[in-house]
């Protein structure tokens, strides 16, 4: 599966979960990348080095262990 459509994949899981339309531009606000910038992760004309070696890192660990990771961090950034 490409990045794009990972992408795209949780933007329309946040979107059935919030049980509303959300823009690219709205995304992009609250992941803090541009609006340029998530227009073309989601075409897959950019495709940020980061996000693809953390992704490789967390399909290395278990669903609890990634759960784990994404909870400590989410904990942090607040």
């Amino acid at each position: 599966m490409e990045l794009k459509e990972l992408i795209r994949g949780a933007h329309s899981l946040v979107e059935a979960k919030e049980k509303r339309r959300v823009t690219q531009k709205e995304m992009a606000e609250r992941i803090g990348v541009r609006y340029r910038t998530y227009m073309e992760y989601q075409r897959g004309t950019n495709a940020p080095l980061a996000m693809k070696a953390l992704l490789n890192l967390l399909a290395s660990l278990d669903d609890q262990e990634v759960v784990k990771v994404i909870r400590q961090w989410h904990e942090k950034k607040e």
